[in-house]
């Protein structure tokens, strides 16, 4: 379904979409992914004979469409399969999938140590993957891991605070900042409910134990809340009815909704983020995976919001609501934010504008 993903553009005469290939095995009795390398194994690049199909089904892709500018978020196998290939590569994401250009790259787990030979053993191995699928192209081999997400242009849509990568990016000539993309000013809009004491939009996933608890807090408290759980058991729904808090599973009007609350409940996804700070808003996360942790942290360094781990949840978030809500340090914090991408050229003109100069040869 194109809808969700493009809106009134679905329609448009002049796109048209094609399948990705896709890697669907699991990598199973390994720990957590703690580096880019790492990443990579999971996705198939333990060894070439893993790999070779998606590769080349890529490769066959691109040779088919002929494309003047190939344009990645994160699609390291397309990459692969673009290299010696007549086309214009640029990266655009919010700096997690476009680590720094050093070898290795740094562990991305900072909040635990991780050993300098299991960094280098996955770098290693994941290079060795990629040089033979290059070799049997016919195309030089790969001097350095990193070399796979080389670009004419690496555009990082966020802002520097935000980039867990930000310090070991100086000197990268390609790599610039635009600021975030705006928030998705399509979708429902609900009515906010009856409250006490304030606003909060909430976007949960309905899978991890913090959601429950989260709901419960905000059930049990003073706020107007609009909470978006896509998929939330109707159980759950009836359980925490109450009539300051309504429960939404369609997509919302990020951006709106964000600009009429005054504090934003995540698992710091980048977009839900993004959104909140662009408005002003403080950002109270509840992280699930390690990229939204990373972002949680920053967030909370830059005093915009803060972030609870799962059985923090019940004890401590009612307070740092209170403390998003009531417009004291955090607001200010998040506000700056704010002020900074007024300062800032459009992020969507900016990237349209590099897309067609790359495209165009310039």
């Amino acid at each position: 379904m194109l809808g969700p993903a493009f809106g009134p553009l679905a329609a448009h005469p002049r796109l048209r979409a094609w399948q990705a290939p896709v890697w669907q095995l699991p990598l199973a009795g390994q720990p957590p992914p703690a580096t880019y390398a790492e990443l990579l194994l999971h996705a198939g690049y333990l060894d070439a004979t893993r790999l070779q199909g998606l590769a080349q089904a890529w490769r066959t892709l691109l040779q088919a469409l002929q494309p003047d500018l190939l344009v990645a978020d994160h699609a390291p196998t397309a990459l692969l399969a673009a290299r010696g290939l007549p086309m214009r590569r640029l990266l655009a994401g919010t700096g997690f999938f476009v680590p720094p250009q050093r070898q290795p790259m740094p562990p991305f787990r900072e909040w635990t140590p991780i050993a300098p030979h299991r960094v280098r053993a996955a770098e290693e191995r994941a290079l060795a993957t990629c040089n033979q699928l290059l070799s049997s192209w016919g195309e030089p081999p790969l001097a350095a891991l990193h070399e796979l997400l080389a670009a004419d242009a690496r555009c990082l849509l966020t802002w520097p605070a935000l980039d867990a990568y930000a310090a070991a990016r100086e000197g990268e000539p390609t790599t610039h900042y635009l600021g975030p993309l705006p928030g998705r000013d399509q979708g429902a809009l609900p009515g906010w409910p009856a409250g006490g004491f304030g606003r909060v939009l909430a976007y949960l996933r309905p899978e991890p134990a913090a959601t429950e608890a989260a709901l419960s807090v905000l059930q049990a408290g003073p706020w107007s809340t609009v909470a978006c759980v896509p998929g939330l058991a109707v159980s759950l729904k009836q359980r925490h009815a109450s009539p300051h808090l309504q429960l939404v599973g369609m997509p919302l009007n990020m951006a709106r909704l964000a600009a009429q609350a005054d504090a934003v409940l995540c698992h710091a996804g980048a977009g839900t983020v993004h959104a909140a700070l662009l408005q002003g808003r403080p950002v109270v996360m509840l992280p699930m995976q390690a990229e939204q942790l990373l972002t949680a942290r920053r967030v909370q360094a830059a005093g915009a919001g803060a972030l609870l781990l799962e059985g923090e949840v019940p004890a401590q978030l009612p307070a740092l609501l209170h403390a998003a809500v009531a417009g004291g340090p955090m607001r200010q914090a998040a506000a700056r934010f704010a002020q900074q991408a007024v300062a800032q050229p459009d992020a969507a003109q900016a990237l349209a504008q590099r897309c067609v100069a790359l495209a165009s040869g310039v």
